[in-house]
């Protein structure tokens, strides 16, 4: 990680009052580099020292403290059916929030329109100089190649395998902002990382269960970023023996195309024809919740499914804590808490008893919080 932001993040975490020796002690950088970069972040007023009276003999520690507004941070996160947007400042205080609802994909053109045009209403209604703006990230529900800023895919919002577009780039000559991209599942992670309530843990997976189904991994104290030929945590592109639905993918059998929010109405589509009320996910966890059968036999399958999924990220990462969110994870929801009772199932108790299982305290912008935070990383 860049030095400018070892050194924030200390300052932060020391509650805007840390001397260069506190930082140098929680950063483990050497001293003179250190010094050099401090005092560069003070001559550019990202940071600043607090004047204090002497106490005592000696010379009196010189408090240093983040310039919250001096630098802000874009994050977007594009989702199946909501676009959110928010902006950070320095002490990644949220100074801004949008929630719209996600455009269907037609063709690039109308696609990258439509993000210059969030763009544009985020500067407008933030009432904040874009000459702060240190970085954009932006979170997509779908495939992304985060070398080149490319969205290869984004099937629930109805980008095939091959649209490729050139978001990165096209949204950083737009905004003349650097951009990275990267998906959903790797920017919630990311935020709980840092954010939620596990946060610092060193070993953590969520699992996202809405319209999507996928899961990010923090190993290690390492994000690991996916990509469409070395993917990380895609659960929900997981074949499952028996499934013959077709996923957004154009793949027969994915834990997706059966347990997938949209996937679950057409499963009962297909299954109950006759029963329309029941032609939803959240009817379906209604129904199930009340003890109808053909809910309850739906839903089981779905959480059968899901259990294998996150039980091999569970076998594969070892993590501290599994962490859910997404419009499927409720409480109190049947569908939910059949997953935890598969996945119980599924895992040996000694590996059970090793971990922590919650949902996420962030809420719904969680992505778009994960989108700003990488955008932090790598461009301040």
């Amino acid at each position: 990680m860049r030095n400018t932001v070892l050194i924030t993040d200390a300052v932060r975490n020391g509650s805007n009052c840390c001397s260069k020796k506190e930082i140098q002690q929680q950063t483990n950088i050497a001293w003179g580099t250190m010094c050099k970069v401090v005092d560069s972040l003070l001559a550019q007023g990202y940071l600043f020292a607090r004047k204090e009276e002497p106490q005592g003999r000696g010379r009196p520690m010189i408090p240093i403290c983040i310039n919250a507004e001096s630098a802000y941070f874009l994050g977007f996160d594009i989702g199946a059916s909501r676009t959110r947007a928010l902006v950070c400042d320095l002490n990644f205080n949220v100074v801004y929030k949008n929630d719209t609802i996600t455009q269907r994909y037609t063709d690039t053109e109308s696609f990258l329109k439509w993000i210059y045009e969030i763009f544009d209403m985020v500067i407008a209604e933030s009432h904040l100089p874009i000459e702060k703006f240190k970085g954009i990230g932006v979170s997509v529900s779908g495939n992304v190649d985060t070398e080149t800023g490319v969205i290869v895919s984004g099937g629930n919002w109805g980008a095939k395998w091959g649209a490729n577009i050139p978001l990165g780039e096209k949204l950083a000559e737009y905004s003349e902002v650097p951009v990275f991209v990267l998906t959903s599942s790797t920017a919630g992670v990311l935020a709980e990382y840092n954010f939620g309530r596990w946060k610092g843990r060193a070993n953590l997976v969520s699992v996202g269960l809405g319209v999507g189904i996928g899961s990010g991994v923090i190993s290690n104290d390492h994000l690991l970023i996916s990509q469409p030929r070395r993917p990380v945590g895609y659960i929900g592109h997981m074949l499952i023996p028996g499934n013959k639905h077709t996923c957004t993918c154009d793949f027969v059998g994915c834990l997706e195309s059966y347990s997938g929010g949209e996937s679950l109405a057409t499963v009962a589509k297909e299954l109950l024809p006759d029963r329309p009320g029941l032609h939803s996910a959240a009817a379906l966890d209604h129904a199930a919740e009340n003890g109808c059968p053909e809910a309850i036999e739906i839903l089981d399958t779905a959480a059968s499914y899901n259990a294998v999924g996150i039980a091999s990220m569970i076998q594969l990462y070892y993590p501290d804590a599994l962490i859910f969110y997404g419009g499927q994870c409720r409480k109190d929801g049947y569908l939910f808490n059949q997953t935890l009772k598969a996945l119980e199932k599924i895992l040996p108790p000694e590996r059970l008893c090793k971990f922590e299982i919650g949902l996420s305290n962030l809420g719904s912008f969680q992505g778009a919080m994960g989108a700003a935070r990488i955008a932090y990383e790598k461009f301040f």
